[in-house]
C-alpha cells in the first residue's frame, strides 16, 4: 500500500512537471531577438514580378543578403539582428529602387512592398517614406528596451 501511494505520487509529480514544461515551452520559444523583412515586388499595375533581385544591406555591419522574388512576387529575409537596413530591388527592364533606411527592432516583422517602374536599369528611384509602426500581419505586442 505504501509503495502504491509513492508510485502514484511520483506519477502525479511527473505529470505536473510535464504539463508546466509544455505550457512554458510554447511561450519561451516564441520570444526571439531576431526580426524579419518581407514583402511583394510588383509593377505599376499591381502585377507580381517574379525573379526580381532584392538585396538587403545591414547599414551597421555592411553585411549583404540577396533574395529572388518568387512567382507570386514575394520575398523575405528572416533571422535579422535588430539594426538599420537598406533594400535595393532590381530587374531587367525596370528602374532600380532603393529604400535607404528600414529599421528592424527586436522581434519585429517589417513588411516592405516594392513597386518597380518600367524604365532603364541605370535609372534609380529612392524611396524615403517611413516604415509604418503598425504591423498588420501579426497580433504580437513587443517593446524595445
Amino acid at each position: 500500500m505504501k509503495n502504491l501511494r509513492l508510485a502514484i505520487s511520483i506519477v502525479l509529480q511527473l505529470a505536473l512537471c510535464l504539463f508546466v514544461a509544455g505550457v512554458f515551452n510554447g511561450r519561451l520559444a516564441a520570444q526571439t531577438t531576431y526580426g524579419s523583412i518581407a514583402g511583394t515586388v510588383t509593377d505599376a499595375s499591381g502585377a507580381a514580378i517574379a525573379d526580381a533581385q532584392v538585396t538587403l544591406t545591414n547599414l551597421a555591419t555592411t553585411e549583404k543578403r540577396v533574395a529572388q522574388s518568387g512567382a507570386d512576387g514575394l520575398y523575405d529575409f528572416v533571422n535579422l539582428l535588430p539594426s538599420r537596413y537598406s533594400i535595393v530591388a532590381e530587374k531587367t527592364g525596370f528602374k532600380r529602387i532603393t529604400r535607404p533606411e528600414v529599421i528592424v527592432e527586436v522581434g519585429q516583422s517589417v513588411r516592405i512592398d516594392i513597386t518597380l517602374q518600367v524604365g532603364d536599369v541605370n535609372q534609380t528611384i529612392e524611396v524615403t517614406a517611413e516604415t509604418p509602426l503598425l504591423q498588420a500581419e501579426t497580433s504580437s505586442i513587443g517593446q524595445v528596451v
